[in-house]
This record gives structure tokens, C-alpha cells and sequence, in this order.
């Protein structure tokens, strides 16, 4: 299951881009996430005329998470007659659209990951991230093999934690942040330090980064999402 980062930067730390990800299967375009530059980095990576079906997954709707979404959606419903599929657990997705002026005839809304041309599962996972918004990770599974991907989230989940060590993921991403504060919206790598143990985390890609921390994350065992993935 090969994932292509689309960025791996934080909202305040546009150098690196929006942090998502995108899967081709055969005509089937997956995303994790579609923030304010994931469209134009589609439009010019991605030969989109060719894509007969679009599956987002989002994990949650904060603006370089879901900024180019509409965008998105308006490119296949108006140039292609195409709807694409929105995947989130709280249809507060299908609000925001609406006061985009996009409603559900122009977009397909699901709670969950239907099924598709890659047999991918996407099974959410609450997350922590902020007090007014609900937030997931996903455990994503294409029957040979299982990742994590944390979305924005200020811990680890334990039972995620348990699953790469007793070698149920193979590969784990992770927001992972330089700064650490009493009340967090982000995973300070020190957390990720303290729970992960050495001969683990070169199966952990740290994302979503607030600073140019590559070599810091590296020394510590961590690699970094985009970075030979496999």
C-alpha cells in the first residue's frame, strides 16, 4: 500500500505543504485530507481527465485539511459530471460545503469508506486534537497489510501504540511537533520518544511538521513521511 505524500508541513508552516496523502489504483483516486494546496498539487501531479473515481477521506475539517476540498469537488462535478466521495464520521463535512454553496448532488457523503476498486478499508479513530472539533486517524488496510495515519492528534492512542508493537501495522504516521505546552493540539516528539521504543521507530513517519526538525526526528530512530516510504 504505497502512500504519496502531498506535503508534510503544519498549517502555521506552508515550506512543506499541506500534510496528505494520495493513492493511485488503477482509475481510483484515494486522498487523506485535501488542505489549501492539495488541489493545485493534484492539478499539476496527477493526470486527474484519467480518474474515473474519487474517494476523500478527511480527519477533520480544519482549513489546511480540507481548504481545496470544494475546489475539488467542482473540478469533477463541472468539467467531468463525476462525483467524487467524501468520507468523514460527522456529516458537519456536508455543512460546510453547503455554505461553499456545494450541496450532496454535486459530492457523494459517507461515514465510512464504501466499497472500492483498491479493497481499501479505512476504519476511523478517535483522536485528540482540539476541545470543539471531533478528530480521527484511521487504520487503513488493503488485506496484506495495515498502517495508522493520526491525522492531527496530540498523543498516540495506546491501543495504536500496542498495534505496532506487537507488529499488527507496518508502517505508523504520525503529527508530530518541536513544541511541547500544557495544553496541546499536537504531538510533541518527546511523547512519541518516551512511548516508542528505538528498534521500533524506523516503522514511524513523523508528519505534519511546525520546522525544518528532519535531522532531530532522524537521529531520534524516526523517519519522515514522503521519504522512502517503503
Amino acid at each position: 500500500m504505497k502512500w504519496n505524500f502531498i506535503g508534510k508541513g503544519s498549517a502555521f508552516y506552508p515550506p512543506y505543504g499541506n500534510t496528505g496523502a494520495y493513492m493511485l489504483c488503477k482509475k481510483s483516486l484515494y486522498l487523506l485530507d485535501c488542505g489549501e494546496m492539495a488541489f493545485d498539487f493534484l492539478y499539476h501531479h496527477i493526470d486527474l481527465d484519467a480518474v474515473d473515481h474519487v474517494y476523500v477521506i478527511l480527519t477533520h475539517l480544519h482549513a489546511d485539511h480540507v481548504g481545496s476540498l470544494g475546489t475539488l469537488i467542482s473540478y469533477f462535478y463541472c468539467l467531468h459530471k463525476k462525483r467524487i466521495n467524501v468520507i468523514h464520521p460527522e456529516d458537519t463535512v456536508v455543512r460546510l460545503l453547503a455554505l461553499e454553496g456545494l450541496e450532496t448532488d454535486a459530492y457523494c457523503y459517507s461515514t465510512q469508506l464504501g466499497e472500492n476498486e483498491a479493497g481499501l478499508r479505512a476504519a476511523p479513530v478517535k483522536v485528540r486534537h482540539v476541545d470543539n472539533m471531533e478528530c480521527y486517524g484511521y487504520l487503513l488496510s488493503d488485506g496484506e497489510e495495515t498502517i495508522y495515519y493520526s491525522g492531527d492528534a496530540c498523543e498516540l492512542p495506546e491501543g495504536i501504540r500496542e498495534m505496532l508493537l506487537t507488529g499488527e501495522l507496518a508502517r505508523l504516521y504520525h503529527d508530530t511537533s518541536t513544541h511541547d505546552s500544557p495544553n496541546p493540539s499536537h504531538c510533541f516528539y518527546g511523547k512519541l520518544e518516551a512511548a516508542i521504543p528505538p528498534e521500533y521507530r524506523s516503522r514511524v513517519y513523523c508528519m505534519h511538521l511546525d520546522s525544518p526538525c528532519e535531522e532531530l526526528l532522524k537521529e531520534k530512530g524516526f523517519r519522515i513521511a514522503g521519504e522512502s516510504e517503503v
